[in-house]
């Protein structure tokens, strides 16, 4: 019986991830800014937390600490907290680029650290975070939010080779468009940054309703994928024997998107590479 943390658990993904570690058997602490807002979870069987990744790394470790005395320690951890910031890159403003890469990157990064030595003590564990196809390739009006999910990517691949000499797996899972509060402007979706240039208006104007028209018809069920997470996180039913990669794409809308990036990619180094491989010093 696994012990799961599971950040950002008051709706999305977390809340559906809790539900079906739950069904599988284990045992889960949901965490989430205000615990209050678990209490469909906590009548399911998990325990409530509070942790706000926009925390210091004191106040965050000390929070995990807390936790850790609920089951003695943790054999998954799946960091999920996240909200996505629409705003061209210059409209912008520093602070608020700030804020999206702390909650999406620097507060994963210190529950990692918190939660890591307890891993390191049993010598096995699981760290998922949860990325994006938008760490992949990036759009207009989501930069920053694209960026955080590249970076999260690049910072996974790193701990996973840095780990697993100690028994530990990490992964990065990438989901599609799933029909989550993402992309709704409230306390768990979409953040608009609050400056606005003229210049820009056509192509935000685009981005913004395209986000709008879209919200409710995602066409991934964040249940299901809750599911096939918990199966490839535990090694069991549909995931069973397979080993798990440095990045899971998750949703139906994944594979042809990925598929497309790599051959823009392989057409674009193909076109270059007679100038690009030139550039050795002479023998």
């Amino acid at each position: 019986m696994a012990v799961w943390l599971i950040t950002g658990c008051s709706s999305g993904f977390g809340k559906e991830i809790a539900k079906a570690a739950l069904r599988h058997g284990d045992k889960v602490i949901a965490a989430s800014r205000n615990a209050s807002r678990l209490s469909e979870l906590k009548g399911l069987g998990a325990s409530p937390i509070s942790l706000d990744v926009n925390g210091t790394p004191e106040e965050i470790n000390a929070s995990i600490v807390e936790a850790s005395k609920i089951h003695g320690s943790f054999d998954i951890l799946v960091n999920n907290a996240a909200y996505v910031l629409v705003g061209s890159i210059e409209e912008t403003s520093d602070q608020e680029a700030r804020d999206q890469f702390n909650t999406n990157v620097f507060g994963p990064l210190s529950v990692i650290r918190s939660v890591l030595p307890f891993m390191r003590a049993q010598k096995s564990g699981v760290i998922a975070n949860i990325g994006s196809i938008g760490g992949y390739a990036s759009f207009a009006g989501s930069g920053y939010y694209c960026s955080t999910k590249f970076a999260l990517a690049g910072l996974t691949e790193s701990l996973r080779a840095e780990v697993a000499p100690l028994g530990i797996q990490a992964t990065v899972i990438e989901p599609g468009y799933f029909r989550t509060s993402l992309l709704q402007a409230n306390v768990d979706g979409k953040t608009v940054a609050a400056a606005s240039i003229d210049a820009y208006k056509s192509v935000m104007d685009g981005v913004k309703g395209m986000m709008d028209s879209y919200d409710g018809k995602q066409p991934g069920d964040p249940a299901l994928g809750a599911q096939i997470i918990v199966e490839a996180l535990t090694g069991t039913g549909r995931a069973a024997g397979k080993s798990l990669p440095a990045r899971l794409l998750l949703g139906s809308d994944t594979v042809p998107f990925v598929a497309g990036i790599q051959e823009r990619q392989n057409k674009e180094m193909e076109e270059w590479k007679e100038l690009v491989v030139i550039t050795d010093h002479a023998k």
